[in-house]
């Protein structure tokens, strides 16, 4: 009885656990539910259905045998170097190139491509002299970033001139628009050494993005103009599989 006690209490002993970023926990987004509708105004997000993700920091801090609070800041980027700018343009050119003489202006900056997410959560603590489950439950925000673009078309052999405009509701460029996220996860895993662990991370995240984009196509002479709206209302869930290293003190 007194052996299987002190094995007990030394699994609990520690108070603080650590994702530093060398060593931290990197893994991939997979939708469930996509955020891009295949619209045009898909061009303005910097979000991406796809991606991959780092946590600088995690941390977890134990103030029972059982429960702590977790905190930490996740990084989502595409698996790719691509662009918005990019794939804007091409677009344009493909649609209007051949009757227009196409002027692009966009405003994409890559440090914001991806999404940004930070939340606190309190989770619970299992272990053994080998191996651990940490289930947690999470409450934080997700941070979205869009575009303000635009295109000047001139068409060929006239003097007739067009505006070609993607924006979202407020019109100004590099929005953050920032969503309450709900994430239920599970950590779990090996322990390397008395303070090492080798982990796996599972988790589901849910948010509801609220914004309008609109695509408008002006006549510059006439004023004449032409919008379409589309609504970004949709129930987002994606999950998150990684691995990592965990310094437990």
């Amino acid at each position: 009885m007194y052996g299987a006690y002190g094995q007990d209490s030394l699994a609990y002993k520690s108070k603080w656990q650590f994702k530093l970023p060398i060593v931290g926990s990197i893994g991939v987004n997979i939708p469930i539910t996509k955020f891009s509708q295949g619209a045009e105004t898909d061009f303005l997000l910097q979000y991406r259905d796809y991606s991959y993700y780092m946590e600088l920091p995690s941390v977890s801090y134990f103030f029972h045998k059982h429960w702590g609070v977790n905190f930490n800041l996740r990084f989502g980027f595409p698996f790719k170097d691509d662009s918005r700018t990019d794939d804007f343009i091409a677009n344009v050119l493909s649609k209007y190139g051949n009757n227009y003489y196409v002027n692009v202006e966009t405003g994409e900056e890559e440090y914001i491509r991806g999404f940004r997410q930070g939340n606190i959560g309190v989770i619970y603590r299992f272990e053994t002299n080998r191996a651990f489950v940490y289930p947690t439950f999470s409450v934080g925000w997700e941070t979205i970033c869009t575009n303000h673009w635009q295109a000047h078309l001139k068409e060929r052999n006239s003097n007739n001139e067009y505006g070609y405009f993607l924006s979202t509701k407020n019109k100004s460029s590099n929005d953050r628009n920032r969503y309450l996220t709900l994430i239920p996860s599970v950590s779990f895993g090996y322990k390397l050494s008395k303070r090492v662990f080798l982990n796996a991370d599972v988790m589901l995240s849910y948010f509801r993005p609220n914004f309008v984009s609109e695509k408008e196509f002006v006549n510059l002479y006439t004023k004449e103009s032409t919008v379409e709206y589309f609504e970004y209302r949709k129930d987002i869930f994606t999950l998150g599989l990684g691995a990592g290293l965990i310094i437990s003190m």
